[in-house]
């Protein structure tokens, strides 16, 4: 074979080749232009009810605001691993959206579990209520829990947190810290509390431990539901 047939061979292999290149990139883009990925319509949910939150079958009534933020209660206990945590990822939410919603928190009760809800108001009954975060923090360990929830440990916790002992005692076993222990049992069961952490936004919808872990999970579904709330008392 003479060197100009060699030389015509290898153009026509060469121009094969890219005629075969650019017929697959031609046809690569025509693919993609008929067949776009497909993307969610703007009017898709992205957070589902029953998955991501639960919602009242009847909206709990409540009293508004003078300052019209949106309530977000938090219920607890300090016998709770996760509640500690919960809290961290609300106040959070609070502070970036402070001109939209209000943290309250409530201790849980029932007529056979009084402890949260007498340390917290005896806590706020002496002016210390951040120590309520602090105890709340430590008593994420069961361990602790258990040793906290005795009288005389309690009592000396107090006093090492800087409380007088027996101030503490006094206000613990006051008639208003009783009334007030009554009034969060009553709450408890009018918010229908079964387990902990319960974070009812409006007096509609519900978070529990299955969505308070992850900090802009749990910011994107509060952020959806106050969203959801705005749009409802408008229409």
């Amino acid at each position: 074979m003479s060197d100009r047939m060699k030389l015509k061979g290898i153009l026509a292999f060469c121009l094969l080749f890219l005629s075969s290149f650019v017929l697959a990139e031609v046809n690569q883009k025509e693919f993609s232009v008929q067949n776009s990925p497909h993307l969610p319509s703007r009017d898709t949910i992205y957070f589902e009810d029953g998955r991501d939150y639960f919602s009242y079958k009847e909206p709990i009534e409540q009293v508004s605001r003078t300052d019209k933020k949106i309530r977000i209660q938090f219920f607890f206990d300090y016998d709770c691993r996760v509640c500690s945590s919960a809290q961290d990822i609300l106040e959070l939410y609070s502070q970036i959206r402070t001109h939209k919603v209000a943290l309250e928190q409530y201790p849980i009760a029932t007529a056979d579990s009084q402890f949260s809800a007498r340390i917290f108001y005896t806590l706020q009954a002496l002016s210390a209520g951040e120590l309520s975060n602090v105890l709340l923090f430590e008593t994420s360990e069961k361990s602790r829990y258990t040793e906290l929830s005795t009288s005389n440990k309690i009592q000396q916790w107090a006093e090492e947190q800087g409380l007088d002992k027996q101030l503490f005692i006094q206000t613990e076993n006051s008639q208003s810290v009783k009334e007030q222990i009554q009034n969060a049992i009553e709450l408890t069961e009018e918010y229908g509390v079964f387990t902990y952490p319960y974070v009812v936004i409006g007096g509609k919808y519900v978070l529990t431990a299955s969505t308070l872990y992850n900090d802009d999970y749990s910011v994107a579904v509060l952020d959806f539901l106050v969203n959801k709330i705005e749009q409802e008392q408008k229409q």
